[in-house]
């Protein structure tokens, strides 16, 4: 599931890049949280379904979001340290090692960056009350 961007130069930013790269889908439950919070996956804006939220429930999902980032990037660190460690280990043991870190590094990275886009969004529509009213209310048209 993507987010679609948009030009407006006021809009809050989409939830984070993808790049078609194959492989399985490990954050369902992020991707599921992010569609309904989209209110329509085709929707130009990012993450427009937050602009229904009140400015407190908007300060819990920021505050929540972050933390899930920063979770994700704690996890970037340790994978590197994990990296860095199968230096050590016999050639075999580290191909391996190195394939299955790499993959949780990318899921980690994606994750960061989508749990940061969706905090900053919320922020967005916490901060600019008139913006979120006015899609909100284009939402309810729609």
């Amino acid at each position: 599931m993507m987010l679609f961007e948009t030009h407006a130069p006021d809009a809050p930013r989409t939830a984070g890049p993808h790049d078609g790269a194959a492989l399985a889908p490990l954050h369902a439950p992020l991707d599921d949280a992010l569609h309904l919070l989209q209110a329509d996956p085709g929707h130009s804006l990012a993450d427009p379904g937050l602009a229904r939220l009140a400015p407190a429930g908007l300060d819990r999902l920021f505050v929540a979001a972050r933390r899930q980032a920063d979770r994700s990037h704690q996890g970037i660190l340790l994978l590197l340290d994990l990296l860095q460690l199968a230096q050590r280990a016999d050639p075999a043991t580290a191909s391996r090692l190195v394939a299955g870190t790499a993959r949780q590094l990318r899921h980690h990275l994606e994750d960061q960056q989508r749990w940061q886009a969706l905090a900053d969004n919320a922020a967005y529509y916490r901060d600019n009350r008139q913006v979120a009213e006015r899609i909100a209310a284009r939402l309810l048209q729609e």
